[in-house]
């Protein structure tokens, strides 16, 4: 491993910051740069249309190769902050992170003699392995560094995880042109083909939420809340699984928002160096007709990310609010299902009074007949027992009656068992009304409404 330390730099003390960023390096390597698998020297950056490395994977160069670069280029410290955004991650970590960083170099003539800078580029990519039904797009970052020196006339770049069309087109740049190209000869041109090359994707990116969202509304639109008339939408699952969908999409929405605000931000920072460069009296007319060039390329890259971020900021409005219409169309239809499970409730209840009535008459009624049988039984013996003889006229002035003595044992036997049975009659009917009673008493204890007027009266200052 490199022993050499790289920061500071001469003529920077070695802060607390430069002692952290060598040790990070160190900690952070296994997840941060490949493995020595063999030797790894980079001198310079170069551009190829090779496929990147893209996902939550390792910088294509070993810790040594990375701090040779470093040392070569005599890179600033800044960056430590920005290589630690790569690396192998178990989530999208530092998806939401950005940041800017510059250094401007002035000779003892209070001349500009050089620049460095630093950022990392929020951009769209489309996943090569994208499983079925999952999002086709992933929001990514590029690592961008320059150091352009006006006094001998020589850029240095650190480009890492470009996007595919901003790699393209600096390809096929030098590979025309060579050392005349716009890459080589002005150190705009690569912020400006950055920053402008980004949009499409986001676009695209926007357009397929867009896509998804109206497939959910088609459906939540055709859902219905009468418990009678459902279909194949309403069911818990459907509403279930379009609620996650929702949410899903929402989230991809917002953080594709915070990326775009994001690169609106870097180039916001990056356009007030351009205006403090501006400022410069050492520039000569060519210098200040690039940076005019370059400021309006910068301008326009704006106003396309302002233009994205109203056209995200649409979809996701659209997002909540078909959110929002399924919940509330969930909201009525489990009223609706309430209602009608109340309604049906309802008539049990309707129903069960009813046959409570019903068995309360037919009590009443066997209650009657038991005392019509107990009174009119021993009259229909009486009667019998007049017919058969048992029973005569002895005298009628004045008017005697005469028994047989088999009716005077009847007459014995007879009349206490009667006494009996209505004793046990009353008595297991007086059983039943204080049972009653006690379970009203139960139910609706006394000075319940003294307890509720007072507390009404108490609460109603």
């Amino acid at each position: 491993m490199r022993s050499t330390a790289i920061w500071p730099r001469q003529g920077q003390h070695n802060d607390v910051h430069m002692v952290d960023v060598s040790q990070d390096l160190a900690e952070n390597k296994k997840h941060l740069f490949s493995p020595p698998y063999g030797p790894v020297e980079i001198s310079v950056a170069e551009v190829t249309p090779q496929e990147p490395a893209y996902a939550w994977s390792t910088l294509p160069v070993t810790l040594d190769g990375m701090l040779s670069l470093l040392c070569t280029l005599d890179v600033f410290s800044h960056i430590h902050r920005y290589l630690k955004a790569f690396g192998r991650k178990n989530f999208p970590q530092d998806e939401g992170f950005a940041g800017f960083d510059s250094a401007t170099t002035f000779n003892s003539h209070e001349q500009w003699e050089s620049i460095e800078s630093c950022y990392l580029l929020k951009y769209v990519g489309k996943k090569e392995d994208a499983t079925p039904g999952g999002i086709p797009w992933s929001i990514r970052h590029a690592l961008i560094y320059q150091k352009v020196n006006i006094k001998t006339k020589q850029s240095s770049h650190i480009l890492a995880r470009l996007p595919e069309q901003v790699k393209q087109q600096l390809a096929d740049a030098i590979k025309k042109n060579c050392s005349k190209s716009e890459f080589a000869q002005d150190w705009t041109h690569l912020h400006a083909v950055c920053f402008g090359c980004v949009e499409h994707d986001l676009r695209n990116m926007v357009n397929y939420l867009d896509e998804e969202i109206t497939k959910v509304f088609d459906r939540v639109i055709m859902s219905g809340v009468e418990p009678t008339k459902l279909n194949e939408f309403d069911s818990v699952l459907s509403s279930t699984r379009d609620l996650k969908t929702l949410q899903f999409l929402s989230d991809q929405a917002r953080r594709l928002l915070n990326a775009i605000e994001l690169n609106a931000k870097t180039i916001e920072c990056l356009q007030t160096d351009v205006c403090s460069l501006k400022a410069i009296s050492s520039f000569d007319e060519g210098g200040h007709a690039t940076l005019d060039v370059f400021s309006e390329n910068l301008k326009k890259a704006q106003q396309e990310h302002h233009f994205s971020l109203r056209n995200a900021s649409a979809v996701l409005d659209r997002a909540t609010a078909t959110s929002q219409h399924l919940r509330d169309t969930i909201s009525l239809r489990n009223g609706e299902i309430s209602k009608l499970n109340a309604e049906t409730e309802n008539q049990n209840t309707l129903a069960i009074a009813q046959l409570a009535d019903q068995s309360a008459r037919e009590t009443n009624v066997v209650k009657t007949l038991t005392v019509l049988a107990l009174v009119f039984v021993p009259a229909s013996f009486v009667a019998d027992f007049l017919q058969m003889g048992f029973i005569s006229v002895a005298q009628e002035q004045p008017m005697r009656w005469a028994a047989t003595s088999d009716l005077k044992i009847y007459a014995t036997l007879a009349i206490p068992l009667i006494g009996v049975t209505m004793l046990i009659y009353g008595c297991v009917e007086m059983m039943q009304r204080s049972r009653k009673r006690n379970g009203s008493k139960i139910g609706h204890p006394k000075g319940a409404g003294l307890v509720q007027i007072s507390t009404s009266y108490c609460s109603a200052p």
